[in-house]
């Protein structure tokens, strides 16, 4: 009895221990980026960014044949699921979402509205909240999808990239659905805009410098590029640093501009609103093309006092061009009173729409300058000497 014991106690091991559910990395098809877009018809349209893992690591990119490092796959249709799975019946290996790093989204298609589609990345649990999300001006997502990069043989992760560096935010999926379910914000994407200077570039290079704003609804109704889209982020709180140059009547100043902060006071009275943004942060110069000393407290501190002026006259400017030509909240000063005055933003956070573009909004800045370069002055040249 006991030798037929032990057999049956080997045998139910060697079965127990046993891999019954094993997934092999080699059966999975790895999904880098997404694009949605509005197809000629009217339906919607999904492409993909399909890693190829044979071509990886290989020389400039490609295989043993010179291909490329991923494939891009379309489907058309009318939901998110049934062109997931319209892809995944061009694969022999299983989707695999976890890896994605980006979505992109046509510009047709954001006017139009994203509510519908939104659901679906809220839903499945495969879905990463940490992935960036982006609108292409002008343009359709699958055509950033396409782009040959140099950096990297995945679009979908130079996009992230150039992102981090071009300081426009950072957005990822999460930001966008919390804004969504917030009355006192609305939402804002940054912008992949593919302007090529010349035929290499076509194939190779893409910007990000611009910022969509939706509405309650997620269409989108307008669009701010350049200075005016960092300022947006700064008051919106998320902007970190920038590269920036003032005119000063005297000349000009480059800065870079780090430990970007910003804080909102709000006051109600009766039914007039206003709000106080202050911006701070640090300031060190790059170039100096003035006569001015900015190694000499006499001279930097009055310096200091006319940049912050210039610059908050301008982020003024932005936030009223904001509030009357597209009348959406971007900034999040509605949440700034819903903080401050919870009984009241009862009140209006139904009508926030309405209130939004007539309430007063001044900016002070607080940007100190804590390096001046080497020299106080700038290098003289001819004319300069005696």
């Amino acid at each position: 009895m006991r030798k037929i014991g032990l057999i049956l106690w080997l045998i139910l091991t060697v079965i127990i221990s046993g891999c019954w559910d094993r997934n092999e990395i080699n059966d999975y098809a790895f999904w880098i980026g997404t694009a949605l877009d509005l197809s000629e018809g009217g339906k919607l349209q999904k492409s993909a960014q399909i890693a190829v893992p044979a071509n990886i690591n290989s020389k400039s990119g490609g295989g043993k044949s010179g291909q490329s490092g991923n494939i891009v796959l379309t489907a058309n249709g009318t939901t998110i699921i049934d062109l997931e799975q319209q892809i995944q019946d061009k694969l022999p290996r299983k989707i695999f979402l976890g890896h994605r790093r980006s979505i992109f989204i046509g510009e047709k298609l954001a006017k139009k509205g994203l509510i519908e589609i939104m659901d679906q990345f809220t839903r499945n649990t495969d879905t990463r909240m940490r992935t960036d999300i982006f609108v292409v001006n002008n343009g359709e997502g699958k055509d950033v999808l396409k782009i040959n990069s140099p950096f990297n043989q995945f679009s979908a992760i130079v996009a992230v990239e150039q992102d981090r560096f071009c300081r426009l935010g950072d957005t990822a999926l999460r930001d966008v659905l919390l804004d969504v379910g917030r009355d006192g914000i609305r939402p804002s994407m940054p912008m992949v805009e593919i302007t090529p200077n010349n035929e290499q570039e076509k194939q190779e290079i893409f910007e990000v410098r611009s910022v969509a704003i939706f509405n309650k609804n997620l269409q989108m109704v307008g669009k701010v590029t350049g200075r005016e889209s960092l300022e947006m982020f700064w008051v919106k709180g998320v902007l970190k640093d920038q590269f920036v140059t003032e005119e000063t009547g005297e000349g000009s100043i480059s800065l870079y501009e780090s430990n970007l902060k910003k804080s909102v006071h709000t006051v109600l009275e009766g039914n007039k609103i206003k709000a106080v943004v202050k911006l701070e942060g640090t300031g060190r110069v790059l170039e100096n093309n003035t006569d001015i000393d900015i190694s000499a407290s006499s001279e930097r501190i009055p310096l200091e006092r006319k940049l912050n002026d210039i610059k908050a006259k301008k982020v003024e400017a932005t936030i009223k061009k904001l509030q009357l030509q597209y009348g959406q909240d971007v900034f999040g000063i509605g949440e700034e009173i819903h903080r401050e005055h919870p009984y009241r933003w009862k009140e209006i956070q139904s009508r926030w729409d309405e209130y939004f573009p007539a309430v007063e909004i001044s900016v002070e800045v607080k940007l100190k300058i804590q390096n001046t370069g080497g020299i106080g002055k700038r290098i003289p040249g001819i004319g300069d000497r005696k």
